[in-house]
């Protein structure tokens, strides 16, 4: 017997689904109860996953891939969302189901396209809150724009990947990858942060009182972020994971944190977790991240991860 998706799913989904071609949530579900259903989650997932975070978030994605997939032309899916969320763990699976599946996509970070370690630190030198990479100015944008485009045109992807455990937890270029996938999935924390028109009203928007440095470095930010858009332009779908607040990240990062010790050995003092959080939360104005004008799905989560909320835009 099918399962009736109905009283786990989120509010907003059958709009979301109607808008990836299934009219009738039932009929979706049934689509991917036939290839393995939750199984085809547990079974490669990394860490527990809970009924809801599927229903409302994985497979609604997967169907996203699906999509895209059979529009062809090497569609690229953005996917935006704090520090913590789990966006990583997310697209992992999102790679292996879709293996299982039969399709070839790929999965990229801004991240892997942070500077050499020696350029990172040159660039990151005198940042307020000490944090090594993250924000705007440590990633080569022009090398992320050259390996998307490549792959667009030749359908091979040659791209950097990024180790953080590396330096000491300063991070570095690891390795060079080598695929070829009909579909990648580009993800990372301000992906689809744009510089709004009103841009002065929009810098006082802030919960959180900033020093000086703060606003002074904000402001070098700012001036970097128009930079970004031309890789932002480059994505056909993006999704946003929405949190409950400009604040998650203090409790997500710290999860993240925690698991990255479990995994790399790596220890993250609570000193450089605090500057970092804080990095979060003030390198950008909160509604630039809350809002951001270029996402095509919009999913509000919870401070627990909970789905609250799925919106198109």
């Amino acid at each position: 017997m099918a399962l009736d998706p109905s009283p786990m799913a989120p509010k907003g989904l059958p709009l979301l689904l109607e808008a990836l071609g299934w009219s009738e949530p039932e009929r979706w579900w049934g689509h991917w109860q036939q290839r393995g259903g939750f199984e085809l989650a547990r079974c490669i997932w990394p860490e527990n996953v809970n009924d809801e975070w599927l229903l409302g978030v994985a497979f609604p994605l997967l169907s996203q891939v699906e999509s895209l997939m059979e529009m062809g032309g090497r569609p690229l899916l953005g996917l935006s969302a704090l520090p913590g969320c789990g966006k990583t763990t997310l697209c992992d699976w999102l790679v292996q189901a879709s293996s299982e599946l039969g399709w070839s996509i790929a999965f990229l970070s801004i991240d892997d396209f942070y500077w050499p370690g020696p350029e990172l630190d040159r660039r990151m030198a005198g940042n307020p809150w000490g944090v090594p990479r993250a924000i705007p100015g440590s990633h080569d944008l022009e090398l992320m724009a050259i390996a998307l485009d490549q792959w667009r045109e030749t359908g091979i992807l040659n791209a950097p990947r990024f180790d953080k455990s590396l330096r000491q937890g300063r991070g570095d270029r690891s390795e060079w990858v080598r695929s070829t996938p009909d579909l990648v999935v580009l993800e990372g924390w301000f992906v689809g942060v744009c510089v709004p028109d009103e841009i002065c009203s929009a810098q006082n928007l802030h919960s959180l009182e900033l020093t000086s440095e703060e606003m002074l470095y904000r402001e070098r930010l700012i001036r970097l972020v128009p930079d970004y858009a031309p890789i932002w332009n480059r994505i056909d779908k993006l999704w946003h994971l929405k949190s409950q607040s400009g604040t998650s990240s203090r409790l997500w990062k710290r999860q993240q944190v925690e698991t990255q010790t479990r995994t790399t050995g790596v220890q993250v003092s609570e000193s450089a977790v605090q500057d970092f959080v804080r990095m979060i939360e003030t390198a950008f104005p909160a509604p630039w991240l809350q809002d951001l004008h270029q996402s095509d799905v919009v999913i509000d989560l919870t401070n627990q991860r909970a789905v609250r909320e799925i919106t198109l835009k």
